[in-house]
């Protein structure tokens, strides 16, 4: 299990965003208020960003709090879109770079928390099999979340419809995984979007929450996250089983899955 953070509105630093709230991305790696099955996310971090168009990522997999870069580097980055978490390792599936997220293809950026119960055995070997070659080479670590990601863009490339893409691939592992669970929460960005879920297959799905007109925030700012950062009431619990699409400037779209 992991806790996901996604931004999108003006231009903002990192460290505005993943450390200086309440509730902050940072505090919510060794206290958070919502996990059910762990109680630390001290297995790497990582944030995505973008320049012109093209995806950029800052992995460590390390705990946050042991990046004694980040309180310097945050306070420089300022961008209108990203993506950060704070990752615990499911048994089994390394603690080391190629398993940190965010992970990246071309201009896609992923990150996922939650987890396929048992995957190695109950639904990587038949994922592998179902991947066009270029998705398949594209996987570097053994994680669930890599799988997942190479799925979508599997699908993506088949239809260009990344609701469709998400919902194909929730499918699929619904039928590999059988009375197994699965839990499904994810981010993806184009940087032109962020698509999101909130999802569990046969389990209770993870905490999610969307904010607008948050305080210490820029106006017209969106947010995603697994924990609120405060008491604020314009935080809201998105709903279950649902697929957000969150774009600057527009208003926030929900579909059902």
């Amino acid at each position: 299990m992991c806790r996901l953070l996604a931004y999108t509105g003006p231009n903002i630093s990192l460290y505005d965003l993943i450390l200086k709230p309440e509730h902050s991305l940072e505090k919510q790696a060794w206290q958070p208020r919502e996990l059910r099955e762990v109680k630390l996310n001290a297995d790497g971090y990582g944030f995505g960003w973008y320049e012109q168009g093209q995806a950029r990522r800052y992995r460590q997999p390390i705990a946050i709090w042991n990046d004694e870069n980040l309180q310097d580097v945050s306070r420089s980055m300022k961008y209108p879109l990203w993506l950060a978490m704070v990752r615990s390792a499911t048994p089994g599936l390394g603690t080391h770079a190629d398993n940190t997220q965010p992970f990246r293809y071309q201009q896609w950026l992923f990150q996922h928390n939650g987890y396929i119960l048992d995957f190695p055995s109950s639904a990587r070997p038949q994922i592998r099999h179902l991947l066009d070659h270029e998705f398949e080479a594209n996987i570097h670590g053994n994680t669930d979340s890599e799988y997942i990601f190479a799925l979508i863009l599997h699908y993506l490339k088949q239809h260009n419809n990344p609701r469709h893409a998400i919902q194909k691939t929730f499918q699929t592992i619904a039928d590999i995984i059988g009375p197994a669970r699965a839990l499904l929460n994810i981010m993806l960005s184009d940087s032109k979007q962020i698509i999101a879920t909130s999802h569990a297959i046969n389990g209770l799905c993870p905490s999610l929450y969307y904010g607008q007109s948050i305080k210490d925030f820029p106006a017209q700012s969106q947010l995603l996250a697994s924990e609120a950062f405060d008491k604020d009431p314009n935080w809201q619990p998105v709903d279950e089983h649902s697929i957000i699409v969150m774009q600057d400037n527009k208003a926030l779209q929900q579909f059902p899955l």
